[in-house]
């Protein structure tokens, strides 16, 4: 082997170091990223799950606010029934019978058949009537009055 050619080697092999280190470096910046990402992803998981726990305690508090709501409610409408029957109780109303209607009526009246009276009968016309036509002085002799 000659010295140039061991030269040649030292320098592809100082090469070859040297991208070796840059590959090593490269690799490590990608990992302090990667790490760097993976903290920021724990720390929002952490955020998120937290947000999480304190919604369902929300969601468990606002439960409880309606049941006691719904409880508050029911005695209070129970309370209001009792004291409108106490109140219905001293205030009693006179009871009056229903009244009938007319078909009732008419009802009663087709069980209980009375004699009906004979209706009068008028009669219309110049026979019928006697009459004597007499004129109104004060109207003028257009109108005439019937007199009897």
């Amino acid at each position: 082997m000659t010295a140039d050619n061991v030269q040649a080697k030292a320098t592809k092999m100082a090469d070859l170091v040297k991208a070796a280190e840059r590959d090593l470096n490269q690799a490590a910046s990608v990992a302090k990223q990667l790490k760097s990402k993976s903290r920021e992803a724990k720390r929002k998981a952490k955020q998120a799950k937290k947000t999480a726990k304190q919604a369902a305690k929300a969601a468990r508090a606002a439960r409880k606010a309606v049941e006691d709501a719904r409880d508050v409610y029911k005695k209070a409408t129970a309370r209001v029934a009792k004291a409108r029957a106490r109140a219905a109780k001293e205030h009693e109303q006179i009871v009056t019978p229903a009244k009938k209607s007319g078909e009732a009526r008419s009802a009663r009246r087709k069980d209980h058949p009375r004699k009906r009276t004979r209706r009068r009968v008028w009669e219309v016309g110049e026979d019928a009537v006697d009459t004597q036509v007499a004129e109104l002085p004060e109207l003028g002799a257009e109108v005439a009055a019937i007199g009897g």
